[in-house]
């Protein structure tokens, strides 16, 4: 089954067990309430009829004068209650437990009752009803018709002879036949069964209806849920693959620079033909510059390997020199390049494809930075909190670093120039980390853009963190 289904079967169960119980509960607490109902008129309609005609005497008497008006009297008294609707009998009994009147009068001075302790309650001053259904066995000198009968006990109080007000209890016993009442009860008991079951009927309905309602927003809500994770997942498809392919334009923008260079250098080698030595040294400079692509394309293999290097001791003014060297001849228009460094050699571990590749980076943008201006380039031994190390500065004539652009300067994929890929900066400063430095830029006083990479000296300062990194 549905889960709509299977919530209508339970709940239906569940509210007809509680109408069946709420309508058994509520009907014999109606029934019992409509015969105490009858039972406190009744009592009132003894007291109002009898309290005036009966006196105390005419209970207990004893000589046969006294007995005889008192019969009488209480045959004026009591026989009117023959003519009330449905009175089957009637007896009416002293403080003795025995009967004084009755409307059978064979059974005048007897004790006969069928229910000893309601008629002691009743003495005591509770009114008493008691249904019959017709099952029990009657007494042979009490003879009653078959059926239902209800037996009230009703205590009254009569008046002493001299005295104003009552004191002495009788009980008048009365058998009624239980038709009107019982009519009047099965209308109340249709009327209250019909209410629970309509009231049922409508919380069964009401309950379905929200069960309903609730179930198939739910439903709904998952089916949205499902689409909106199906254009989630699309979505980081479609990130995945324009992520994919800036990192292959970069590979591109990579290879293609030094693929410029090894043109120019091959267009120089065909004029050169002539002077054979001219010819061996750029024949020379395109070999370094093909076995650059080719490490560079190895390592771009490996770029899932992020903190991958390979450092080894390397001469970093002669690293400097051929970056300089190259750039030169591979970008159109030949900037000027200067390089500033001390006499002695610099001596760094470092990897020299990934240094020569973060340095190319960032003489490239400061060219394009200040189109037709010098580009500087100095080494210079500087320490960094009492560790000694070697700084690399990069300087440009450009318009410089706006403060907005500063902090997202080597966001990957962050570029504010036409055409840029926004990875050449992201992958110089992951260069730099990896061997234990640190990169950042800063504007010139006089104009223009400083990007200095600091580097230990030692192998083993590789540790030190960069202010920057987070």
């Amino acid at each position: 089954m549905t889960p709509p289904q299977t919530f209508a079967l339970i709940s239906l169960l569940i509210i007809t067990a509680m109408v069946v119980a709420t309508g058994l509960i509520q009907s014999s607490f109606y029934r019992q309430a409509i015969i105490d109902r009858e039972s406190v008129l009744v009592r009132d309609f003894v007291d109002a009829f009898v309290l005036e005609q009966v006196m105390e005497g005419e209970l207990n008497a004893s000589d046969l004068q006294d007995y005889a008006q008192a019969q009488n009297r209480l045959n004026h008294t009591f026989v009117a209650l023959d003519n009330l609707s449905g009175i089957v009998r009637t007896k009416v009994f002293n403080t003795a437990d025995t009967i004084i009147w009755s409307d059978e009068r064979h059974l005048i001075g007897t004790k006969l009752t069928r229910h000893k302790a309601d008629l002691v309650r009743a003495m005591a001053g509770e009114v008493r009803a008691v249904f019959l259904t017709g099952d029990e066995t009657f007494d042979a000198a009490d003879p009653l018709p078959r059926g239902p009968l209800i037996e009230f006990y009703v205590p009254f109080s009569v008046k002493e002879r001299g005295s104003k007000s009552g004191s002495v209890n009788g009980v008048l016993a009365l058998y009624r036949s239980p038709q009107e009442l019982t009519d009047t009860i099965r209308k109340g008991l249709f009327i209250l069964w019909s209410a629970c079951v309509v009231t049922g009927i409508i919380l069964f309905a009401a309950l379905y209806r929200l069960f309903r309602s609730v179930y198939y927003r739910q439903r709904e809500a998952e089916s949205q849920f499902t689409k909106l994770s199906t254009y989630h997942e699309q979505l980081v498809q479609i990130e995945k693959l324009s992520a994919m392919g800036q990192i292959v334009s970069e590979i591109a923008h990579q290879l293609n620079n030094p693929l410029v260079g090894v043109t120019n250098l091959a267009e120089l080698a065909e004029r050169e033909e002539n002077n054979p030595t001219r010819t061996k040294e750029l024949l020379a400079e395109i070999r370094n510059a093909g076995n650059h692509c080719r490490d560079f394309v190895q390592r771009m293999l490996r770029f899932n390997q992020v903190a991958h290097s390979e450092p080894h001791p390397t001469e970093v003014k002669a690293l400097v020199n051929e970056t300089i060297t190259f750039i030169t001849q591979s970008v159109d228009g030949h900037p000027v390049v200067t390089f500033e460094a001390p006499s002695e050699e610099v001596i760094l571990d470092i990897d020299p494809v990934l240094m020569r590749h973060a340095l190319f980076n960032l003489i490239h943008n400061a060219t394009q930075a200040g189109p037709g201006t010098p580009v500087a380039v100095s080494l210079a031994s500087v320490p960094l909190r009492g560790v000694p190390g070697w700084q690399l500065t990069v300087s440009d004539n450009g318009p410089g670093i706006k403060p907005d652009v500063a902090a997202k300067l080597f966001t990957p994929f962050f570029t504010t120039r036409s055409g840029g890929t926004g990875l050449g900066l992201s992958v110089a400063q992951q260069i730099v980390l990896q061997h234990g430095g640190h990169i950042h830029a800063e504007n010139q006083p006089g104009g223009g853009a400083l990007f200095i990479i600091w580097l230990p000296a030692q192998r083993h300062a590789n540790e030190i963190k960069s202010p920057d990194r987070r």
